[in-house]
């Protein structure tokens, strides 16, 4: 039986006659691969930000517009070819769409394309960081203003409090921006990043070494087992309403200590400062940059 890696399947694309013996599924996202373990227990998976390497027969790729960005499907596909076995693409999209994504491939084989990305953030007071990001991530290629008004009001109300050695929590970190910035400032601080993204994980390692900025990185879905943090930040996705956001706020209150700060972004206060005001009984909201960020105290 040759070996088949099947890359871009969730638990709900898997079909039985795909279980073979020689079968591994590549994930992106930690939590597709808790999903794919939890339906077909004894699966062989491989949750990594690039394709395992291995002696494969097969690789088979399922994408499309709702599925993956252009980007994303070109970076992957490129690594498909790159093993010099068959390559089968289950492309869900119109076919006009999946032949031009094919033939980027096929009319330039022997093109080895750089899908990294680099872009400037700093915040009052810090200096201009280069960070790096790659397809998958959350903002690839750009700044995400709501971390950025994030990483202002954080760092701005932080040294007026005169926070000096503390401990920050930056969850969904993507490549760090919140968490490296906070950093620029006050240096002194101790971060802990995580995502459930192994590309996010990657660049923000990436950053850190960069930056000469040290952290703990975490790839997780739900949170972490720790406990007596001072800070807490976090820029939640607002879809499945709000059980994303809810499990944000749920860490954010496990971890911090009694004092300890919590603080969120969001466009619109509405939806998040409910499901913040549950866990944590008092929310201020604070604008900046046409968002509202806010913060909590732990009591």
């Amino acid at each position: 039986m040759k070996n088949i890696l099947y890359t871009g399947y969730k638990a709900a694309d898997v079909k039985k006659e795909m279980l073979t013996e020689g079968a591994v599924f590549h994930v992106l996202d930690i939590y597709h691969e808790n999903a794919l373990k939890k339906v077909f227990p004894g699966i062989k998976t491989v949750c990594s930000a690039d394709l395992p390497l291995g002696d494969w027969g097969l690789v088979q790729f399922k994408t499309g517009p709702k599925l993956c960005s252009g980007e994303l499907s070109l970076d992957i596909l490129q690594q498909c070819h790159s093993f010099g076995c068959p390559v089968k693409v289950d492309y869900i999209g119109r076919e006009r769409d999946r032949n031009d994504l094919l033939s980027k491939i096929k009319d330039d084989p022997k093109r080895q394309r750089v899908f990294r990305a680099d872009w400037t953030a700093s915040v009052p007071g810090g200096p201009k960081l280069q960070f790096s990001s790659y397809p998958g991530c959350f903002c690839h290629r750009r700044l995400d203003e709501g971390g950025l008004a994030l990483a202002e009001v954080v760092t701005r109300e932080l040294t007026e409090r005169n926070f000096k050695k503390f401990s920050f929590l930056d969850m969904g970190c993507g490549s760090g921006l919140v968490g490296f910035l906070v950093k620029s400032v006050l240096p002194e601080v101790s971060l802990i990043m995580v995502d459930s993204h192994t590309r996010a994980i990657k660049a923000a390692k990436e950053n850190s070494e960069r930056f000469s900025m040290p952290a703990e990185f975490v790839l997780s879905d739900d949170g972490v087992k720790m406990s007596e943090l001072d800070v807490f930040a976090g820029n939640p996705p607002y879809y499945s309403d709000y059980r994303i956001a809810d499990v944000f706020l749920k860490t954010a209150f496990d971890t911090l200590k009694p004092g300890g700060l919590c603080y969120t972004v969001c466009k619109n206060a509405k939806g998040l400062e409910s499901v913040q005001k549950n866990h944590f009984g008092n929310v201020t909201i604070i604008p900046r940059r046409g968002y509202a960020v806010l913060r909590s105290e732990r009591k």
